[in-house]
């Protein structure tokens, strides 16, 4: 039984994937908690500084399974602490009285800390694979459709012609600078955390700088010039970036959702067998994929807001702040990924309704061409009078509703000064469009390049 959207077994797919609510599942979590426990008594014991059998023990007992947990959440209401149950539990197991040597020289926060960057590298890996499927996603569209000429649209209302292929192409940059920035977060973000209740590590003793070396190298993570306890900048950063890269894909669900409405009918979603749209509007077919996408992007920016105020900690520990990553970071990631999985489903699957697309291009009968005729004009009469000339040729056209060609034809400042082949010329669409092919071309070439360099940062390497 649960409290929570992201856990219910109804609602759970639509908030967060089960392999995100793996990684952030709680019993997971302690057993991160135990494997960071483990690998600092490995490194204490080669070290010499607790004896080797008690760091062979407390590794070999550092198993959720061998701990009582009835009794964990008994001692977690009588404590009040967050860690110490656990501990206790792991000294219950141990040997010999080898518990004794359990957390030597570390502070709570020094294990949490960690186990959390432990957690997010292993988020990082799922939702960094999947923006790299939307970013492919992506690129064979723009590559396949860099051609079809449509309706370029601003301020809502139709402005020039481009190219559908131009428009997939700058969704794939847009995703491939979010992969550049997960790329470049990881030196900064994954790193341990050992230096003790107020950053000096002077629990560990004259070996400290030595331990968190080797105790790094022990979990697969970077060593920090010093201790960030109270400085959760990285944490904000991986929340931020999150948000971004989730502001991005909604921005590409709300794209399709807009060009999916009834009157323009370009896109719409792949719908299931047996979809029911509305209980009482049968013949509804809703963007559902696209609007829960949408609604998820929205949510994620405030965990964005969450991270970044827990930067504001006091002194040299301030549970006030750093306990609100518990929060955000798990939730942001998890969202972000059901997000991934949705937008993957959708762009593979769903309807690019052409005929649509080639009569909206034309739906204003020839007025989209004006930008092209002006310097066509221009490069007669100068551009400023070319432009007021053709604004007024836009004006009679979209007033009494007739083809701007037909309106041309009738003016005698075009006639004059343009042949009627020259008119007619101009009237293609195709020609309209600029170097969108090229660009096409190079966001393609660039995502190609960059992927190559993708490879050794997979699966956590």
């Amino acid at each position: 039984m649960t409290a929570s959207i992201i856990d219910s077994e109804f609602y759970g797919d639509g908030w967060s994937t089960a392999e995100l609510r793996t990684v952030f599942d709680s019993r997971r979590r302690y057993q991160r908690w135990l494997d960071v426990e483990a690998a600092l008594a490995r490194v204490q014991g080669r070290l010499g500084v607790i004896p080797e059998k008690a760091a062979q023990e407390i590794s070999a007992q550092a198993k959720i399974e061998r701990i009582d947990m009835d009794k964990l959440k008994e001692e977690l209401k009588q404590t009040q602490h967050s860690l110490m149950p656990l501990l206790r539990g792991l000294q219950r197991v141990c040997e010999n009285n080898y518990g004794e040597f359990i957390h030597y020289g570390a502070t709570t926060q020094d294990i949490e800390d960690t186990g959390m960057i432990l957690e997010l590298k292993d988020a990082w890996n799922i939702l960094f694979r999947d923006l790299r499927t939307a970013e492919a996603l992506l690129i064979d569209l723009s590559v396949r459709h860099r051609d079809e000429v449509m309706a370029g649209r601003t301020h809502g209302q139709q402005a020039l012609p481009i190219t559908l292929g131009l428009k997939f192409a700058i969704w794939a940059s847009e995703i491939r600078r979010h992969l550049e920035r997960f790329k470049e977060m990881r030196n900064r973000l994954f790193v341990v955390m050992l230096h003790g209740g107020a950053g000096t590590a002077a629990a560990l003793g004259p070996k400290a700088v030595e331990t968190i070396h080797l105790f790094a190298k022990e979990l697969n993570l970077g060593m920090p010039d010093a201790g960030w306890g109270n400085a959760r900048d990285n944490m904000a950063e991986y929340a931020v970036c999150v948000a971004m890269a989730a502001a991005t894909i909604g921005k590409i669900s709300n794209e399709i959702f807009e060009l999916g409405r009834s009157e323009t009918g370009e896109f719409s979603e792949a719908l299931p067998e047996g979809y029911v749209g509305s209980s009482t509007m049968p013949h509804k077919r809703n963007p559902e994929i696209c609007e829960q996408v949408v609604m998820l992007s929205r949510v994620i920016r405030s965990h964005a807001t969450v991270a970044i105020e827990a930067i504001g900690c006091a002194n040299e520990r301030d549970s006030r702040s750093w306990r609100t990553d518990w929060w955000s970071l798990p939730e942001c990631s998890m969202m972000f990924g059901a997000m991934l999985a949705m937008t993957n489903k959708l762009l593979a699957t769903m309807n690019i309704h052409h005929d649509r697309i080639a009569e909206n291009l034309d739906l204003q009968k020839g007025l989209l061409l004006s930008e092209g005729l002006m310097f066509l004009l221009g490069g007669k009469i100068g551009k400023q009078t070319a432009h007021h000339v053709v604004s007024r040729a836009c004006r009679i056209a979209f007033e009494n509703g007739r083809p701007l060609k037909e309106a041309l034809l009738e003016m005698e400042e075009f006639t004059s000064r343009l042949s009627r082949q020259e008119i007619e010329d101009l009237f293609d669409y195709d020609k309209h469009v600029g170097a969108a092919g090229a660009f096409v071309d190079a966001v393609a070439a660039t995502s190609r390049r960059l992927r190559k360099s993708d490879e050794n940062l997979m699966n956590g390497n």
